[in-house]
């Protein structure tokens, strides 16, 4: 990324009748930002437009940062274009969604749109935005009472419905949404529990994740969803939404001051695997001292360069705050 721009400084004095020079205008010129990169990086990619095969509408931008504190809990989200997407043209086909409900519960969804379906990206889009409109609308006082199964099956309604408006079908098709749309998701509804903890209900459907970066750094991150990094198999078929899966129990943990709950994305799952490499040593550089990284920062330590992980990412991390004053992380 590179800035051009000005530096400009003012002194005080009287006001007098001679030509004011008391703004002094210095050429800063380039002010470059390089990318983190993590062993041998990847090539420098000019991004490019989204290519006409995608819809040109909605539009979706190539990189999306957002972040903010309430009186317990810190949240830092971004969600950014791979490079191999950057290179072809291939629109961002994750999206994430973090949002403070009226009740003082904070609700995280994220997905990524399974890359065999060439309207994904809108998939992506479309669940988490109507997941958390349910949330908002659906959620019993009490969590632990949240149809789980309601959510899920109405949100993969929402992808047959959504591919009837795209392409003027007849009526919703779960057939044509999962061949054009197919998404994963993954849901977190995180609430005060005492002071000083939070309770997270996470529920997965698909191959996005969820991992624990607790607050000893001598105790390996917890992987609480996702592909499994010990697994010498791999699959490039994903079943995401629309697809429902039989098993829809969320898992159910606390977290305290100092450990931070990232979900995200199988762009950034893959390379941080059992999070003892250099990814997950980033990560813990960045996001668990006493200080919350800027969102620029947030937004840098995601789009790190690592040659071969092209894919597009999406993370948000959260972490609750202790009691009383002190750091906002």
């Amino acid at each position: 990324m590179q800035w051009h721009g000005w530096i400009t400084r003012r002194t005080t004095s009287e006001p007098t009748d001679e030509p004011d020079e008391s703004w002094t205008t210095a050429p800063a010129g380039a002010i470059a930002v390089p990318a983190i990169v993590i062993g041998t990086p990847s090539p420098t990619i000019e991004p490019a437009p989204t290519a006409d095969q995608f819809r040109a509408f909605p539009y979706r931008p190539d990189t999306v940062l957002d972040g903010w504190s309430t009186d317990w809990l810190t949240v830092r989200a971004g969600s950014t274009r791979g490079a191999l997407h950057r290179h072809n043209g291939t629109p961002r086909q994750d999206d994430f969604a973090a949002h403070r409900l009226p009740d003082g519960r904070v609700i995280i969804l994220v997905a990524d749109g399974v890359s065999q379906a060439p309207q994904s990206h809108i998939g992506a889009t479309t669940a988490v935005r109507y997941a958390a409109q349910w949330l908002h609308t659906h959620m019993p006082a009490d969590t632990a009472d949240t149809d789980w199964s309601a959510l899920v099956k109405s949100t993969a309604w929402a992808l047959s419905e959504q591919v009837q408006a795209l392409f003027g079908l007849p009526a919703p098709d779960s057939a044509q949404a999962e061949q054009l749309l197919a998404t994963t998701l993954v849901c977190a509804v995180i609430e005060p529990s005492q002071p000083g903890l939070a309770r997270v209900h996470l529920l997965s459907v698909g191959d996005s994740g969820a991992w624990l970066l607790p607050a000893d750094q001598q105790v390996p991150v917890a992987i609480l969803g996702g592909k499994d990094p010990s697994s010498t198999l791999a699959s490039s078929t994903v079943a995401g939404l629309p697809r429902v899966p039989a098993n829809l129990d969320p898992t159910v943990l606390h977290i305290e001051p100092g450990d931070v709950l990232l979900i995200g994305t199988d762009g950034i799952g893959d390379p941080l695997g059992s999070g003892q490499g250099a990814v997950g040593n980033l990560l813990r550089s960045a996001l668990t001292g006493p200080v919350p990284p800027s969102l620029l920062e947030f937004g840098r330590v995601v789009d790190f360069s690592r040659e071969t992980f092209t894919d597009d990412r999406t993370l948000v991390a959260a972490s609750p705050l202790a009691p009383g004053p002190g750091p906002a992380w």
